[in-house]
């Protein structure tokens, strides 16, 4: 059996290192999780690496658990992190050091080609981990989030999706017939119209009465469907 004999400084570094890694660790799995459930990323993992440490860092281990905080506010995201350490067993010391941080969380991607304009299914999705990044943001985790919307341009087979790529599909264009539906209580009218406008669920259109020919404010409800009495305040 061959036993190695290291410098005291190198098992001090050592034991130091370790300590650092533990309380970073600690902190950022803190932090990170919360942030995880305010941005509802699925199956959060994150990996750290601390960088070198600055020539004044101490030559030994601190007595006690280290506080951490972080040297600068906002979230954590990938990238270089500077944490505060502070060792409070008597002499005490302050070290602020850089950790490389990377996230990583389960989104939902493209399965195939995604053309423009088209309605997207469930079929058309599947979820797989990526990398975060400061950029990411309207992320999407659950693939129900994403199926019924539409391509606002051609998105390619495993691109990851953003809620500035998608938008609800038109369920009403302008020139077709709809049917206008209004109720009264339990009492369901429905009448045909042609719809001045192009309309997505939720949005309110001109629609023209074909019977009356008056032309109203209509709620887009379904596909090929409005109806007239809703609330002013969603117009």
């Amino acid at each position: 059996m061959l036993f190695i004999t290291l410098p005291a400084a190198a098992w001090a570094d050592s034991e130091l290192n370790a300590q650092i890694d533990q309380a970073t660790s600690e902190h950022l799995a803190q932090r990170l999780g919360a942030q995880a459930q305010r941005e509802h990323w699925q199956g959060m993992r994150f990996t750290q690496k601390l960088l070198a440490l600055p020539a004044d860092a101490p030559t030994a281990a601190c007595a006690a658990p280290l506080t951490v905080r972080a040297a600068t506010d906002g979230p954590v995201l990938a990238g270089r992190q500077r944490l505060d350490l502070l060792c409070p067993a008597p002499p005490g010391w302050n070290l602020t050091v850089a950790v490389q941080v990377s996230v990583f969380v389960q989104v939902v991607v493209a399965a195939q080609v995604l053309e423009r304009g088209g309605v997207i299914s469930a079929d058309m999705l599947e979820r797989r981990e990526v990398s975060v990044s400061k950029n990411s943001r309207g992320l999407f985790s659950h693939i129900d989030e994403v199926a019924g919307l539409s391509a606002k341009r051609r998105i390619r087979s495993q691109q990851v999706l953003s809620q500035d790529m998608l938008v609800s599909p038109w369920l009403v264009r302008r020139g077709e017939r709809v049917s206008m539906v209004a109720r009264h209580g339990d009492t369901q009218a429905v009448t045909q119209g042609e719809a001045l406008e192009n309309g997505r669920k939720g949005q309110v259109i001109r629609v023209k009465n074909l019977a009356s020919g008056s032309i109203i404010d209509a709620l887009v409800t379904e596909p090929g469907t409005v109806t007239s009495t809703f609330n002013p305040a969603q117009k």
